[in-house]
């Protein structure tokens, strides 16, 4: 099985922080996906990659990307885009949300349910911490120094005080995206894989291996041991 067929998506917002993008769905759940710094999603266009999210027209989906790649640390970014979420719920008469994201977008995933009642936060090779003292991460820019205060430092605290199901995941072979995975608090509600051989892009590897939109739609659904089993035949594929 491969990724689902993409749906239609079209531009909603667009100024010099923020772009919006919006693909309506049947179902009542809101699909909010935060992109990475490239404003794709593991390598994918949006538009491609809306057919996983959208699960052939299934769910609604918003595309949320950073255009200054600040980590949502632009002042009164975070504070915007919670809002007009909080709008297209009542529009739409949204019952769930899920939330999802991959590097940068990953921390966005994280984050948002501090803010949004979120379901289920879904995060590929996700920064969790900013703050490089705590994982030797120094891939990514000083975003307080460029931006201001981002939202949050680290996304631990929310992590621990949410209701919300985690299901992270991380490539092996990328030692700052498993030292981030490290922090996450092991609790129930968390749910975590660290795929073999993979690197910062494991939705990209997921992907070219025809196993990312099984298991986006499979945690989407809060269905973990179909994840597990994805897991193990992407694993499998590679020995």
């Amino acid at each position: 099985m491969t990724d689902a067929s993409a749906p239609a998506v079209e531009t909603i917002l667009r100024d010099d922080d923020l772009l919006l993008r919006w693909s309506p769905g049947r179902a009542r759940r809101l699909v909010v996906v935060f992109t990475g710094i490239r404003a794709g999603f593991g390598g994918q266009p949006l538009d491609e990659f809306a057919g996983s999210a959208s699960r052939a027209g299934e769910n609604n989906v918003l595309f949320v990307t950073d255009r200054r790649a600040s980590w949502y640390a632009v002042p009164g970014l975070w504070r915007r885009i919670v809002a007009l979420i909080g709008d297209l719920r009542v529009r739409e008469r949204i019952e769930e949300i899920v939330s999802l994201g991959n590097s940068m977008g990953g921390y966005g995933a994280l984050l948002l349910p501090r803010d949004v009642r979120v379901v289920r936060a879904i995060a590929f090779s996700p920064q969790v911490s900013l703050d490089a003292r705590a994982t030797g991460d120094e891939r990514w820019p000083d975003v307080a120094a460029r931006f201001g205060p981002p939202p949050a430092t680290s996304v631990v605290d929310t992590i621990a005080a949410t209701r919300t199901q985690y299901y992270v995941l991380a490539g092996g072979a990328c030692a700052e995206d498993v030292a981030h995975l490290a922090l996450v608090p092991d609790t129930r509600r968390v749910h975590r894989w660290v795929l073999p051989d993979g690197r910062h892009n494991i939705a990209r590897a997921l992907k070219e291996a025809g196993l990312l939109g099984q298991v986006i739609g499979a945690i989407i659904r809060g269905r973990k041991r179909r994840v597990d089993t994805l897991c193990r035949r992407y694993a499998e594929g590679l020995a």
